[in-house]
C-alpha cells in the first residue's frame, strides 16, 4: 500500500484574503440568529478605560455666560427686526426699478412699430440708449443709497452689542 504524503493544507495569507474580500465584496461580520442574553458584568469586571464622550467640556474651559448669550441672542434679534423695513424699502425700489424700465422698453417697441423708415428707427433707439444711460445711473445710484442704509441698520445692534460687551 502506498501512502501518499500529507499534503499541508495551505493558508491563505493576509493579502488573498484581501484581495478575495475585494473581488467579492466587503466582508461582513454576520450576527447569529439568536443573540445571547446580556450578561451582568460585576464592578470588578469593569474596564479601568472610561469612554470618550465627545464635545465634553474640558475642566479648564469655562462655558460661556447665560447673561452673555441672551444679549447675544437679543442683539440678532434686534438686527432682524431693524433690517426687515430695510430689505423691504430695498425690495421696492427694484420692483420700481423693473417697472420703469419695462415701461421704457415697451415704449420703444410701441415708437419702433410706428416708425416709417430704418433711420427713423436707428434715430429712436439711439435716443432710447442716450436717456435711459443716465436714468441706469441714477437708479444704481438710488439703490447704492439704500443697500448702505440698510446695512447701517442691520450692523447697529450688533455694534452696540460690541460697545457694550
Amino acid at each position: 500500500m502506498a501512502t501518499h504524503p500529507k499534503k499541508p493544507h495551505a493558508k491563505k495569507s493576509a493579502s488573498k484574503k484581501i484581495a478575495a474580500a475585494t473581488v467579492n465584496g466587503p466582508a461582513v461580520r454576520k450576527s447569529p440568529a439568536t443573540a445571547a442574553p446580556p450578561v451582568a458584568v460585576s464592578p470588578a469586571r469593569v474596564s479601568p478605560v472610561a469612554p470618550v464622550l465627545v464635545n465634553a467640556v474640558k475642566p479648564e474651559e469655562k462655558l460661556p455666560d447665560t447673561a452673555l448669550v441672551e444679549r447675544a441672542v437679543n442683539s440678532l434679534e434686534k438686527s432682524l427686526k431693524a433690517a426687515v423695513p430695510a430689505a423691504v424699502a430695498v425690495n421696492r425700489k427694484l420692483v420700481d426699478i423693473a417697472q420703469a424700465n419695462m415701461n421704457s422698453g415697451l415704449e420703444l417697441a410701441r415708437d419702433l412699430a410706428n416708425a416709417k423708415s430704418p433711420m427713423e428707427m436707428m434715430r429712436l433707439q439711439m435716443t432710447y440708449w442716450h436717456e435711459n444711460m443716465s436714468v441706469f445711473g441714477a437708479q444704481a445710484q438710488e439703490l447704492r443709497t439704500l443697500s448702505a442704509e440698510f446695512l447701517a441698520t442691520t450692523a447697529e445692534p450688533f455694534r452696540a452689542h460690541l460697545r457694550r460687551a
